[in-house]
């Protein structure tokens, strides 16, 4: 059992590079990269979403993950498309 981010202690499978994103109403986009924390556990997902004219790199928080489906290479996050489209693509200071 890993910890995670906010003291949760989950037993999610891992997401992976090119796993899909989807969000409460549909498809967000493609896992780019996974963010670890210090103690290996996942901290942040960089999403790469949207078309190639406009896309984006939201930085999805890990405590958003609500299941990771690693047979259909699917990773459900809590949220609407619209909200997590436009989360910054910054990473944080510390992680």
């Amino acid at each position: 059992m890993h910890r995670y981010p906010q003291g949760d202690t989950q037993r999610l499978a891992e997401a992976r590079v090119g796993d899909v994103v989807v969000a409460q109403d549909g498809t967000l986009g493609q896992v780019e990269r996974v963010i670890r924390s210090e103690a290996h556990a996942p901290a942040y997902l960089v999403v790469k979403a949207g078309r190639r004219a406009r896309r984006r790199y939201p930085i999805v928080p890990w405590s958003f993950v609500t299941k990771v489906d690693r047979s259909g290479r699917r990773v459900h996050v809590r949220g609407r498309r619209g909200r997590l489209g436009h989360l910054s693509e910054a990473l944080p200071l510390v992680i």
